[in-house]
């Protein structure tokens, strides 16, 4: 990668994120093995925990995040492309023409694979954040866009438009956030993610209205995700990570808080019924069968919706394992308002499940 992609770092930093990570790691590995990492997601742990490690926390929108639901699109052959350029055609606009790079695009991968290298490349990029950008404003509540920018923080790809910082993490989240709206009313409701990346929803969905988020994962996206949200939120109230073994050594703190970060192991301690909606994005086909049903009879039981976006059909090659998004059905009892190819990702299937009393949303 090019060196001027990167900014400096400081390694204690990066050093105290990493064994912050190992201490998640522990507990969860002194915890039930439903809880614990797959074979897939120990192979790409690894390799991110690898990339924080030599390039910094700092860069983490460089490296890492590109495993949490982010796609190099560098053309016009790809098929969020493809969706976006029939969308386009259809409602002809200048919007997507004032999105500008403003900065060296590079990003690296696992397995040491750079994107975003060529100046073709930065211009398909740079059009497809742009596109992806208008399609999400033009889907959300009156008012939502106008309070988000890109976060600085983790050095992103600067990408500007009229006056603010954009990104595709950004335009996404705005469309799961717009999603699940109807069912995140009331004083502060409590959005849940299972499988949050480096939180980039709850990010959004902080900045568009009073709720708490609450994120429940693995390491090392756990760890990176309650750095991100510390530094993105300095005057909120963040709950953070810490082993506990009844809910009520906890609740007050956790109530009280804006943010707070758990193990997915700490779900099972959370009382029935108080959470609003819970999101599971790009996160439940890279599990083994035993723990998507597991995960989503918790959900259930937690929460009051859920909303998930996965691969209509994956191949889990590190677990052996097939997984089809029709099979992924609603809690008994449960309504499904939503069972949908994606309006750009058309590899993948959004659905969204309510409880009986929330089925009129």
């Amino acid at each position: 990668m090019p060196i001027q992609a990167m900014t400096d770092h400081d390694p204690a930093a990066t050093a105290a994120l990493l064994e912050r990570s190992a201490a998640m790691r522990a507990a969860l590995e002194a915890g039930p093995e439903i809880f614990q990492a797959g074979r897939f997601w120990a192979d790409i742990g690894g390799q991110n925990e690898a990339l924080l490690a030599r390039h910094g926390v700092e860069n983490f929108k460089r490296t890492v995040s590109q495993n949490y639901f982010n796609w190099a699109v560098e053309g016009p052959n790809d098929p969020q492309m493809q969706s976006l350029l029939r969308e386009w055609a259809q409602d002809p606009s200048t919007l997507p023409l004032d999105a500008e790079l403003l900065g060296d695009p590079a990003v690296l991968s696992i397995n040491d694979t750079s994107y975003l290298l060529s100046p073709s490349a930065a211009r398909g990029y740079t059009l497809f954040v742009g596109l992806l950008w208008w399609h999400a404003v033009k889907r959300a509540a009156a008012g939502d866009a106008e309070k988000l920018t890109e976060a600085p923080i983790g050095n992103p790809i600067p990408i500007g438009f009229h006056g603010r910082a954009i990104s595709q993490d950004l335009a996404n989240s705005l469309r799961e956030f717009t999603r699940m709206r109807p069912y995140l009313s009331g004083e502060r409701p409590i959005l849940a993610e299972i499988g949050a990346g480096y939180g980039r929803l709850g990010y959004v969905a902080s900045l568009v209205k009073p709720l708490r988020y609450w994120i429940f994962d693995i390491p090392p996206a756990l760890a990176v995700a309650e750095w991100h949200l510390q530094e993105a939120f300095p005057d909120r109230k963040i709950f953070q990570w810490r082993p506990f073994d009844s809910w009520e050594s906890v609740a007050e703190e956790v109530f009280a808080a804006d943010v707070a970060i758990f193990t997915i192991d700490q779900l099972r301690h959370v009382p029935p019924g108080v959470v609003d909606c819970f999101a599971a994005i790009s996160a439940l086909h890279e599990m083994r069968p035993e723990q998507i049903a597991g995960n989503m009879a918790l959900m259930g039981e937690k929460g009051k919706a859920i909303y998930t976006k996965n691969w209509s059909s994956w191949r889990n090659e590190h677990d052996a394992f097939d997984f089809r998004s029709a099979e992924l059905l609603a809690p008994a009892g449960w309504s499904t308002v939503l069972d949908a190819v994606d309006e750009v990702i058309p590899a993948f299937t959004e659905k969204l499940f309510v409880a009986p009393a929330r089925s009129d949303g």
